[in-house]
């Protein structure tokens, strides 16, 4: 159910199905945004958390962007933005992704963020929240390997880019 802007899981009518289109390049303005900062900072070398974000370039973004950590082939959620309230319907910042999403689901999310961590490659993708047919919320996910502010572990910094909200 949307109200207020806010999504909620469990509306009593129906399982929420996610449904993922993969994308080559990111059509919202936001996603733009983020995707060429990133793309910047790594031509001068790495995209560091507490270096490169936040950062004024991303301020209009901010609300949108969460931040992952891999703990034990999980990852646990160390930022989470106005957006994710959106998305869950509460705050999820310390919570684990195991824990938001259902064990298929789980394995299917933590490959591609493996995946990621791996090789680099930005993650664009349009998620669909279908319900009985019916679109109850999209919006762009563009999902990029950055470095904790050691400069040497992995994250996995993400934003969601809603197709209603304007930037």
């Amino acid at each position: 159910m949307q109200a207020l802007g806010l999504c909620w899981d469990q509306t009593g009518i129906g399982e929420l199905e996610e449904v993922h289109i993969p994308r080559q390049a990111p059509a919202h303005r936001g996603a733009r945004l983020l995707l060429s900062h990133w793309q910047a900072r790594e031509a001068e070398g790495r995209f560091v958390v507490g270096r490169d974000v936040p950062a004024r370039p991303l301020a209009k973004i901010l609300s949108g962007l969460m931040l992952y950590e891999p703990v034990d082939g999980d990852f646990r959620i160390r930022l989470a933005g106005l957006a994710l309230l959106r998305r869950f319907g509460r705050d999820v910042r310390g919570e684990r992704l195991s824990a938001l999403s259902g064990a298929g689901q789980f394995s299917a999310h933590a490959a591609q963020m493996r995946a990621l961590l791996r090789t680099g490659k930005p993650l664009v993708v349009e998620v669909r929240l279908m319900q009985q047919g019916r679109i109850q919320l999209c919006y762009e996910l563009v999902a990029l390997r950055v470095f904790a502010p050691d400069e040497q572990t992995p994250w996995v910094l993400a934003g969601l880019f809603f197709h209603d909200w304007r930037l």
